[in-house]
């Protein structure tokens, strides 16, 4: 198969950990690896890595690349979005470029869920790929487990002619309220809808065209417009035109778009133990939990707790007398709701972005190609700094017009070029950069380079830098 995976999503229900740089399917939310490594890992078995491709925003496209680079991840299958158009877009511009491919069986999977049993995942997948060769559009169902509200379900129709485990889709029904989904429980007919499909490119195509022609037309030839990211990672990026069609684009799923009106939708079901981790309750159900229901980072103290989730971010936290409750520390940001009001954490982002908070945005350690740099403290007239290099990594060439900058070098070695004067600093080292000079900050050692940068002046962001040369394509 032809794995597609979309890594589009932004996580907004897992705010404060997951913010629009950083969001969740880069975090390692249930376990060491993150959610997109293990979903790479997931289809390995089933899909070499030469045939899994990613559809991803463009801001998380080198976070994405050097996550999966222990894998043999090949940048150029990595296509960035300009905006977020959800998902039908995302499976159409995939049925495009792969168009010369007609028969080959196309799977498309979220970076972001969470499959406790790869072996079950294996069964349930290549059944769905049989069913797919017979020109279906196949749906994955999971058996339900409780009367969750927050899941689409799938009726499980009539049998399908020389297929094990295939049904037709009797109904769609986008997340029903409580009554309704105890009922659906108890006919054991219907199926959460886990947005996992297979299908034939060209059945795909021919059901766009049919039922979402406004979806699949405006891109036609785009792979014209698709080039290779300048720098050192080059994944596939838009053109201007190219932006323009994909931003045009209107936003809806391959559930509304297609799946929901196709008379040629089959379901597998499957009782594989499967989450979406949609919100900060869900880790109940994919973490370890103590003998009063809590889910506890290691720097948690608690007494008396029950059904609480407390995750710390470095610093010790103690709790006393919760009860079923969400508490979520990050440096720069803190999160304290109750865990049945888990799903309106999204609500609370948008009022934060209403407000224009940059938390919503940015950590207070920023991930970079070349490393990351961690903001330690900020008044008025100046930001303090520790930045980390990679070995081997560099900055751009770049000034700037209203700050001064002074570099402590930490630990490692610097290799700072300053007006064209090049000099090596070692730890306990320092120099200036002053306003308007050209300079660049690399690592040449083989030991992470660590510094404090002091930023003076009236401007301390992004807007006052003007990149020259860079090595990831910037300037």
């Amino acid at each position: 198969m032809i794995s597609v995976i979309l890594a589009g999503g932004s996580g907004e229900r897992f705010w404060p950990l997951s913010r629009e740089s950083h969001p969740k399917q880069l975090l390692n939310i249930a376990g060491e690896k993150t959610l997109i490594q293990q979903t790479v890992e997931r289809l390995l078995p089933l899909t070499p890595i030469d045939r899994i491709y990613i559809i991803t925003n463009e801001q998380h496209a080198f976070q994405t690349l050097s996550q999966l680079a222990p894998y043999g991840f090949k940048p150029d299958h990595l296509i960035a979005e300009p905006v977020g158009r959800n998902t039908a877009p995302a499976v159409a511009l995939a049925a495009e470029l792969f168009q010369d491919q007609p028969d080959e069986i196309m799977a498309v999977f979220p970076a972001d869920h969470v499959v406790s049993d790869p072996d079950a995942f294996h069964d349930t997948l290549l059944q769905a790929e049989d069913a797919a060769k017979e020109n279906y559009l196949v749906t994955l169902g999971i058996k339900p487990t409780r009367p969750e509200t927050g899941y689409g379900y799938i009726l499980k129709g009539g049998d399908l002619e020389n297929l094990a485990n295939a049904f037709k889709v009797g109904q769609f029904t986008e997340k029903p309220d409580r009554a309704t989904a105890e009922h659906f429980l108890k006919q054991r007919k219907f199926y959460w809808n886990c947005g996992i499909f297979a299908w034939k490119v060209s059945a795909i195509r021919q059901e766009l065209q049919r039922h979402a022609p406004e979806v699949i037309e405006p891109l036609a030839g785009i792979e014209q417009h698709l080039q290779n990211a300048k720098g050192k990672f080059p994944y596939r990026v838009f053109d201007a035109k190219g932006k323009k069609i994909f931003g045009s684009l209107p936003s809806i799923s391959i559930d509304y778009a297609v799946m929901e009106p196709s008379q040629n939708a089959a379901v597998v079901p499957t009782s594989m133990p499967w989450n979406d981790v949609g919100a900060w309750s869900a880790l109940d159900d994919i973490s370890k939990i103590d003998s009063e229901g809590n889910v506890l980072s290691k720097d948690v103290y608690q007494v008396d707790c029950t059904g609480t989730l407390v995750k710390a971010d470095g610093r010790v936290i103690g709790a006393v007398g919760l009860k079923d409750m969400i508490v979520v520390d990050t440096p720069d940001a803190l999160l304290i709701c109750p865990k049945d009001r888990a799903q309106d954490v999204k609500q609370l982002v948008e009022e934060l972005k209403n407000k224009k908070r940059p938390e919503t945005k940015l950590h207070a350690t920023v991930q970079k190609p070349w490393g990351s740099y961690t903001t330690l403290d900020e008044r008025e007239g100046y930001l303090l700094k520790r930045i980390e290099v990679l070995p081997g990594e560099s900055l751009s060439l770049q000034s700037h017009k209203h700050r001064v900058e002074h570099w402590l070098v930490v630990a490692g070695k610097a290799e700072v070029e300053c007006d064209n004067k090049k000099m090596i600093l070692k730890a306990r080292e320092s120099t200036v950069i002053p306003k308007g000079a050209k300079h660049r900050l690399a690592n040449p050692g083989k030991k992470l380079l660590i510094l404090i940068e002091t930023q003076l002046g009236n401007i301390l962001d992004e807007n006052d830098i003007k990149r020259y040369t860079d090595l990831y394509g910037r300037a």
